[in-house]
């Protein structure tokens, strides 16, 4: 494997690591220094909480005599969210409210509308702010200080981690005592009624940049189409209707409750907008041949150096020049006047008029769009042209994965609706699939933007970090040539000899978004994307839920019929928390545990046999369904086993062992051998290997063999980020 980045070794085959100066530990190794911004914000009493906001509306008498009014009781409450959030239509619904015995019921409802005329609810947006600012499950999660850390008490080496940390919140000037409520607004293009118009949507989603990064949620907005330069105008003069209480706020500040009912002076100057590369030329008004944060053009988006930044004065200039030199309501002359200054035609951006706003700062790079999509965009079909399609299928079908990650046995070019979780499966593998079957210079540069991509995912910097970032990305544009020479760049008639990739030139502003607004982790798209979750009807059958079980613990009541309900325990804050805002995690599992209560009898209902069992170092899990059945003789025969036939497993074993309740297992012991022990502290870790396929991979090989006939593996730093950290930044 080639050496593809300063400090690493490639898939580290051989590699003996001393990560005793392991990048990610090693930020805060001595004790961190928080430095607090000089202007504190004052706090002042009287403000009011959740549950005064919650009981503060008309019903307020009804819900004294029921708590769970409109409805009749907990039970019928609770039939009610179920069928909300489960996924059924409404004429499934209606049809299961229709069954007799569900009629016998005593439920206040016996139908769903599924019928109504199209309308468009927007909310007002202090009200969206105020929500998140005083919700009682983010009081131990919301910053109200601007913070800096510093690595030591010598105050040098300055880390970087939330907005609130960086660099552009700290020079942020507002009035002594307010406090700084920075709005992170999110869209995504959506495509709806697909069979009745191929309409579009941009869904606008609301959230905190206080919130701390790692519970980082949002919220729904409004809504609106896009279609061309009418369009266009629509959805900045949308923005600039729904959004234009946060500009007054801006200028002027509010008075909010935080979630112990203190009262707070606010201001919500606009400080991340997350949207895909067209979306941000879209709302800051360039065409998509040049760059939205910069005044580079599509044939200098190939250089490797960042260029001048595009500032909104810059911006608004040219398009008053543009105005100036075409009547607005022709539109065809606009156009082309417009396409001159390289606009998109919109003549009154929804910024314009906000304070403290810039899209120079509020326009950052983000993961799913950024990095994932450049991937699946580019660099996978860079390496599917130079191998061919058929060759790098089957050797992803060749690379077995652990359990609980994604594999792909069929190959990736058929790939249909792949999602940034796909993208990020390939990522894991790319570089071991292809290996030795590609041109040096290809696989440099390909192994140098995926190091980039997974560098700049860390949860925090420091100075040697974001250096790290920027040396990765300058070998990438060192060695990209051979990406053009091996044939790799592909446009639909002909080889393509440019590097007009909007993407790529995001890449140089990465490094400069960490200094002024901290990790780009905390900037995720993937809770956009599950829009559905978050939808009003959601938000406001949380609420409700949750406020009837505050008071319900207030009141030391638990509802009606109390030993007939499932949930008599504590209420948990965190898991209800959980369980609405829907985000994507991987739960991890302790077999050996698992194994262990198995073994003692503790799950007395547990299938026979059992599929879980461990030695005193190894657990194993058999699957329920295996993808392969085969007869003993034939695995014998196909795999090569001489020891494994039916006759010497009479032998071996009794036949009190071969019952219905016990498995038969035939396992190979490899000898591992670990390097002589160093006066270096060291890390360990699970570690993943890829078989080493060469030019031509073996046409013999299945998914089921390749590892059992290989003899020679890399050592797979991309497996995950925190292996990858382990290997790359020591």
């Amino acid at each position: 494997m080639v050496n593809d980045a300063p400090g690493s070794d490639g898939f580290g085959l051989g590699a003996n690591e001393d990560t005793s100066n392991h990048a990610i530990s090693g930020l805060l190794d001595s004790a961190p220094l928080f430095d607090d911004h000089p202007n504190t914000p004052s706090v002042y009493p009287g403000g009011t909480t959740f549950m005064d906001q919650f009981f503060d509306i008309q019903y307020v008498t009804l819900w004294q005599q029921n708590l769970y009014y409109p409805f009749t009781s907990g039970a019928d409450w609770q039939l009610a969210s179920w069928l909300l959030h489960s996924h059924l239509s409404m004429s499934a619904i209606n049809e299961f409210l229709s069954l007799q015995l569900i009629k016998e019921l005593p439920i206040s409802f016996q139908s769903v509308p599924t019928k109504c005329k199209p309308t468009i609810y927007y909310c007002d947006p202090v009200e969206c702010l105020q929500s998140p600012f005083s919700h009682p499950l983010f009081a131990s999660h919301m910053s109200f200080i601007l913070w800096r850390v510093w690595s030591s008490s010598a105050q040098i080496v300055h880390i970087y981690k939330d907005w609130m940390s960086g660099d552009h919140a700290w020079n942020l000037q507002i009035l002594n005592s307010a406090m700084l409520l920075g709005v992170v607004l999110s869209s995504d293009k959506t495509n709806i009624l697909v069979m009745t118009g191929n309409r579009v949507a941009h869904p606008l989603l609301l959230s905190l940049a206080n919130i701390d990064s790692d519970i980082h949620i949002s919220f729904i907005h409004g809504k609106t189409h896009v279609c061309s330069l009418l369009s266009n105008w629509l959805i900045h003069k949308s923005l600039d209707f729904m959004l234009k209480p946060l500009k007054v706020v801006t200028a002027v500040g509010v008075v909010m409750s935080d979630p112990i009912g203190n009262l707070h002076y606010c201001f919500t100057p606009l400080v991340m907008y997350i949207a895909d590369t067209l979306e941000q030329s879209l709302l800051v008004c360039t065409n998509p041949k040049a760059s939205p944060v910069s005044t580079a053009m599509c044939k200098e988006f190939r250089d490797p150096f960042p260029h001048p930044s595009c500032t909104a004065g810059r911006t608004l200039d040219d398009i008053e020049w543009a105005c100036c030199q075409a009547d607005l309501d022709n539109f065809k002359d606009f156009l082309k006047v417009t396409k001159h200054y390289y606009l998109n035609g919109v003549h009154k951006p929804f910024w314009r008029d906000w304070p403290l706003s810039n899209p120079l700062r509020f326009l950052m790079p983000e993961v799913l769009h950024h990095f994932h999509h450049l991937f699946w965009d580019h660099n996978l079909q860079w390496c599917s042209v130079v191998l061919g399609s058929a060759k790098i299928d089957y050797r992803f079908s060749l690379v077995q994965m652990p359990v609980r990650y994604c594999s792909f046995e069929e190959g990736v070019s058929k790939l249909k609706q792949v999602t940034g979780c796909d993208h990020h499966a390939m990522q894991r593998y790319i570089v071991g699939v292809i290996t030795g079957a590609v041109p040096r210079k290809f696989l440099v540069a390909i192994s140098a933007l995926l190091n980039f991509c997974y560098l700049a995912q860390m949860p925090h910097f420091d100075n040697d970090a974001l250096s790290r970032v920027e040396a990765v990305l300058q070998v990438f544009h060192d060695n990209k040539s051979g990406i053009i020479t091996s044939g790799g760049r592909q446009g639909c008639n002909r080889p393509l000899q440019h590097w007009e990739i909007p993407t790529l030139e995001l890449l140089q502003h990465v490094v400069p978004s960490i200094h002024t607004s901290g990790a780009i982790m905390q900037w995720m798209a993937y809770v956009p994307e599950h829009i559905a979750w978050h939808l009003d009807c959601s938000e406001k059958c949380f609420q409700f839920n949750l406020a009837t079980c505050l008071a319900s613990i207030e009141h030391g009541e638990s509802g009606e019929d109390d030993e007939d309900q499932e949930y008599e325990h504590e209420l948990d804050l965190e898991t209800l928390q959980a369980s609405h805002y829907y985000a994507p995690t991987c739960t991890l599992v302790n077999y050996f545990e698992a194994a262990e209560a198995l073994a003692s009898g503790a799950i007395s209902n547990a299938v026979l046999p059992h599929r879980i069992f461990a030695s005193s170092t190894a657990v194993f899990q058999l699957a329920i369904k295996p993808s392969l059945w085969v007869m003993i003789d034939e695995a014998a025969e196909a795999y090569g086993l001489s020891d494994l036939c039916r006759k010497q497993l009479a032998i071996k074993w009794s036949q009190r062992f071969v019952s219905h309740d016990t498995f038969l297992a035939y396992i190979q012991c490899f000898n591992v051998s670990f390097p002589p022990p160093s006066s270096n502290t060291t890390d360990s870790a699970a570690a993943h290997v890829i078989p080493h396929f060469g030019k031509e991979a073996n046409l013999c090989l299945t998914h089921y063999t390749s590892y059992e006939l290989s003899n020679e593996f890399w050592l797979n730093k991309y497996w995950n980020k925190e292996f990858f950290y382990m290997l790359s930044c020591s």
